[in-house]
């Protein structure tokens, strides 16, 4: 329902300039017994009262909605997918913006609702359109260039790329490393990764700053959602298995064995996992941004904009906008730089491909450490808040425990539809699991 709405009529200049012009006059079209109601903020209104007519220019890069700027100064999505229930996107973008006045993220300008009876459907939302250097994916591919290029240079008996220092949630700091070691990581990346974190931590903190709005309100853990969050998991390490036997024989040779003896550790799997009700969890669940990775964090020169609070795209609207713990954000930017890692790797046109096997534990020293960074940056900065545990010890279950679930719902997808990129949560995995 809903896909591909108003995407056509976008592509006549007319109704580009009429939507802009609908939104900073608060217009409203009437239809039936539902109407179309248009808001746009002071900002848009000033714009437009000092250049008034626009240029605007539609996006065809954007594969989730049709997308406008005007004047290289604001954004118009209008989204392919709606439902029947408020958008998280338009939502979250809104209440950061007005409510809270987080910096981090573009600026909400105004939107499009299709009111009825008894619903309102989101059909578009204007937000600042953020200068930027490109996002976080492709400023870490171009910094793991640089790093293979470092590790060409040098003589690689000397490096040990299997001598890993820090853990999950003890983490070592980008300065407490040896200085080759920081030479061969690079200092942009580990800064890069550093203020990922920084800027994660804060856009939590602001999520958990629930104001006037009920629906921003932090919620308690209970044994009961503990439990139900174990069944949840339970699920997807069934599903898991049946990927695993439906697609064994398109794995890679290589991998065949390893993740063969990766299922044969079903009570591990389920143990580890089971963890998350052994008591009481002493946090709250806040709103989260729900798609979390390197793509959805824009570089600005100076600092960097979060964006797209859509959420996970395979869930209804109404379940991407229930609070969970923000650690999920923090498991999948982790998976983030993993892949992230892993690609850079195998798309490098400086090394063989026969040589390249040989390099892949480098890919493995890269993600370990600004992982760490990343997280190190986020704990300094949450710490003392709602949503983080006190203790360690449940710090680790709980990072551990929906890094594992990340983990398993993307080895499910790479069987199904990528082979050869399991690699990248069988390590996770591997990782996470008792020796």
């Amino acid at each position: 329902e809903g896909e591909g709405v108003l995407c056509d009529a976008l592509f006549t200049s007319s109704l580009q300039q009429w939507l802009i012009h609908q939104m900073a006059e608060n217009k409203t079209v009437m239809n039936g017994r539902s109407k179309i109601q248009f808001h746009g903020n002071a900002h848009l209104q000033q714009h437009l009262q000092e250049a008034g007519e626009v240029r605007a220019r539609v996006h065809n890069s954007e594969r989730a909605n049709t997308a406008v700027s005007y004047d290289n100064l604001f954004f118009l999505k209008l989204f392919r997918k709606v439902d029947r229930t408020t958008n998280p996107d338009l939502e979250v973008s809104r209440y950061l913006s007005e409510e809270i006045r987080f910096p981090h993220t573009p600026l909400y300008i105004g939107a499009m609702e299709w009111k009825g009876e008894k619903e309102t459907i989101a059909l578009g939302m204007m937000q600042e359109l953020v200068e930027n250097h490109g996002d976080g994916y492709s400023y870490m591919i171009e910094r793991i260039n640089n790093y293979i290029e470092r590790i060409l240079a040098r003589d690689r008996q000397t490096l040990q790329p299997g001598n890993l220092q820090g853990s999950l949630t003890d983490p070592v700091a980008f300065e407490d490393l040896d200085s080759e070691l920081q030479l061969l990581l690079g200092g942009n990346a580990a800064e890069q990764a550093r203020l990922i974190g920084v800027r994660t931590a804060q856009m939590h903190a602001a999520l958990a700053t629930h104001g006037s709005e009920r629906d921003f309100l932090p919620e308690e853990f209970s044994l009961h959602y503990q439990r139900s969050l174990f069944s949840s998991m339970q699920s997807l390490v069934r599903e898991s298995y049946q990927s695993h036997h439906r697609n064994i024989n398109n794995l890679p040779q290589d991998l065949r064995a390893e993740v063969s003896a990766l299922f044969d550790r079903r009570d591990d799997i389920i143990t580890t996992l089971k963890r998350i009700y052994n008591k009481k969890l002493d946090v709250v669940k806040i709103r989260i941004h729900g798609n979390y990775h390197l793509r959805h964090v824009l570089l600005t020169g100076r600092d960097l904009a979060i964006q797209d609070f859509t959420g996970n795209p395979e869930r209804a609207f109404s379940e991407r906008r229930l609070k969970r713990s923000p650690l999920r954000d923090v498991a999948t930017m982790i998976l983030s730089l993993h892949y992230v890692a892993h690609e850079g790797f195998l798309s490098t046109s400086q090394v063989q491909q026969a040589e390249l096997q040989t390099l892949m534990p480098f890919a493995q020293m890269w993600a370990h450490y600004m992982s760490g960074f990343f997280v190190k940056a986020y704990l300094e900065t949450v710490q003392d808040s709602q949503f983080i545990p006190k203790g360690k010890e449940d710090l680790d279950m709980m990072l551990q425990t929906y890094m594992l679930e990340r983990a398993l719902k993307d080895l499910i997808s790479e069987l199904d539809n990528r082979p050869e990129s399991v690699i990248v949560p069988l390590r996770i995995i591997q990782s996470i699991l008792p020796n």
